[in-house]
């Protein structure tokens, strides 16, 4: 109970999503991240059988996070939920095919640089374990059958992978639309798109909006563009 107060609060700080946090028993071996509404049979959403099942208040729009109920080191998990939740986030805006991989590139920047601030600012959030977490998530999304274009097979599990130049080339191999953008012009507060936390498809809608700004992608008609932030890659 108290780690997943704890984590709940941790991350809050770094995605300001309404999240419920739960221990998965059983062989979950990893993060889960999922939105309530999320069918699990037709007309059969997991936050009903959630909220039947236990006794639990999930109130609509809430993203699910279920962690292995076991011990794990608090900052490499936090990093591989929040890496799915970037996934997540990804799956349910409307950013075109041929900048995804620009936009979680971007997003997973954005994370550290907070997950980094919040360590020296005293919270129980170590950025090396994070990053590792992080590294976890996006080999999984990354490299799938694709691991023999990777010079370094052990360049995921180190705590400085976003900077190094091998991950930019091998995303460029992947993805041709890949753009390289420079991690020093991605904003630390690309992620934090309200004070206080919103329904999922709220946030993702925002994040949506703050990425479009960011990367110099079309606007969508449906998403006005409200942000201070300059473009920063030429991405039309």
């Amino acid at each position: 109970m108290v780690f997943g107060l704890r984590f709940h609060a941790a991350l809050t700080a770094i995605l300001p999503v309404r999240s419920e946090v739960l221990m998965a028993r059983g062989d979950c071996e990893r993060p889960l991240v999922m939105a309530d509404d999320l069918e699990l049979a037709p007309a059969l959403p997991l936050g009903d059988v959630l909220v039947e099942e236990l006794p639990l208040d999930l109130p609509y729009g809430t993203m699910v996070v279920m962690l292995p109920d076991r011990q794990m080191p608090f900052s490499q998990v936090l990093g591989e939920t929040v890496g799915e939740a970037l996934l997540l986030a990804q799956s349910l805006s409307g950013i075109p095919m041929e900048h995804e991989t620009d936009a979680l590139y971007i997003m997973a920047h954005a994370a550290m640089r907070r997950a980094a601030t919040l360590g020296l600012e005293g919270h129980e959030v170590e950025p090396q374990g994070f990053c590792r977490g992080l590294g976890r998530t996006l080999s999984r999304h990354w490299l799938a059958e694709r691991r023999p274009l990777l010079p370094d097979p052990m360049l995921f599990q180190r705590s400085d992978f976003l900077w190094q130049r091998q991950l930019a080339v091998y995303l460029s191999e992947l993805d041709p639309g890949f753009t390289s953008p420079d991690p020093l012009l991605v904003p630390e507060d690309l992620l934090r798109v309200a004070d206080t936390p919103l329904r999922l498809a709220d946030w993702a809608g925002r994040t949506e909006t703050m990425l479009r700004a960011v990367m110099g992608a079309p606007e969508r008609e449906d998403v006005p563009l409200k942000t201070s932030l300059a473009a920063r890659f030429n991405l039309q």
